[in-house]
């Protein structure tokens, strides 16, 4: 029996792995740490999550199998009472570490919550897995660890380039500790995650889906105030100030849980790989889906923009933290991926269509009361 450490499990990436490493290996057992909330324990989550996942994967008959070989440890990346967790019976055999929890917070962080969660959270992570003595450690990154930087970015660099919040500098800094740990190690970074390729469809919307929400309700507002028809199309001024970026890296949920469950099984050789794929959008058919989608006329994406509209403020205040990631001028490099997987893994299409798909089912999916939507 293989037994793996794994953190995050309620998270997208963590509950796509778990429930693919667990179908498809009969002798794997994985032992997860998990927070309680005010409403469920520990365990109570783990069994909600691990339902949902397999219903998202088509195969709810598998849950209760899934379930019956994960172990469930309250408590968080932060809690640093590995004395306690050592002496727990099911923590022992543990061969693997697989470290997917983080806070993705891409804005301000003057708590530095979102920091210590990754930094400080990883560091007691390595501790545990030396305490353990497992024989690899396998850490959940992001392509943004490259931050503000221009060009080319290599898998296996890790360059400061500088950052544009705690998030991307608290990864970084916590892949520099698991490249320092002594384990052999494989380095995962996906980019900005969205809905399936097959359908669009996405377990739990990331930070992406934000702009589409916000947007929707401020047509909203307008067609109260005008008393007008939210399905018919609007003549809206709204201005998003970003430097226009060509290399957009969406990326689709389903793909990225085909690739780390691949490259898990793949030798352990100190290796990072780009989950970006090779399909970049831009920011001009972003905008245009945007529109298109909640029919509105009149998004538009400027360098710089005076006068702006009460909206165009709310909406700067709202969604300013994600607008850095609309001027990027990065280029991720999948050399590494393409040598362990092959050409053919990444020559899949993100267009402007699956863009359109992924914005309907996410209104649909996540605001099932709002009638208008459900008509788009």
């Amino acid at each position: 029996m293989t037994k793996i450490f794994l953190t995050g499990m309620t998270g997208l990436v963590g509950s796509a792995f778990t429930t693919t490493i667990l179908s498809d290996k009969k002798d794997y057992r994985i032992v997860t740490l998990c927070r309680p909330n005010s409403a469920f324990s520990a365990r109570e989550r783990i069994e909600a999550v691990i339902r949902e996942q397999c219903a998202f994967d088509h195969v709810p008959e598998r849950a209760d199998e899934v379930l019956s070989r994960i172990d469930v440890i309250e408590g968080n990346v932060l809690d640093g009472n590995i004395d306690e967790l050592m002496q727990l019976d099911f923590m022992q055999d543990v061969d693997i570490m697989f470290h997917c929890a983080a806070d993705v917070n891409l804005g301000k962080d003057a708590d530095r919550r979102t920091y210590n969660i990754n930094y400080q959270g990883t560091k007691n992570m390595i501790e545990l897995a030396k305490r353990l003595n497992v024989r690899e450690f396998h850490y959940v990154s992001t392509a943004y660890v490259a931050g503000k930087k221009i060009g080319v970015a290599k898998e296996d660099e890790l360059v400061d380039s500088g950052f544009n919040n705690n998030y991307e500098m608290s990864k970084f800094n916590a892949e520099g500790l698991v490249r320092d740990s002594g384990f052999k190690y494989t380095i995962y970074r996906p980019s900005i995650i969205v809905g399936r390729l097959s359908d669009g469809k996405v377990r739990r919307p990331l930070a992406f889906y934000r702009i589409l929400e916000f947007l929707a309700k401020v047509k909203k507002h307008q067609c109260s105030k005008h008393n007008l028809d939210p399905l018919d199309w609007m003549d809206m001024q709204i201005r998003f100030q970003t430097f226009p970026s060509e290399r957009i890296y969406f990326v689709p949920i389903d793909y990225v849980q085909r690739a780390i469950c691949k490259l898990f099984f793949k030798p352990v050789c100190n290796k990072t790989y780009h989950l970006t794929g090779n399909s970049p959008v831009s920011v001009h058919s972003i905008a245009k889906n945007i529109g298109d989608t909640l029919r509105i006329k009149g998004i538009s994406v400027v360098d710089k923009a005076n006068d702006l509209t009460p909206d165009e403020k709310l909406i700067g205040r709202m969604i300013g933290d994600l607008l850095p990631y609309y001027s990027s001028q990065i280029t991720f490099d999948q050399s590494n991926v393409i040598e362990a997987l092959g050409e053919e893994f990444i020559a899949w299409d993100f267009d402007d269509e699956h863009l359109g798909i992924i914005m309907k089912q996410f209104l649909k999916s996540f605001f099932p009361n709002v009638e208008w939507l459900q008509k788009l």
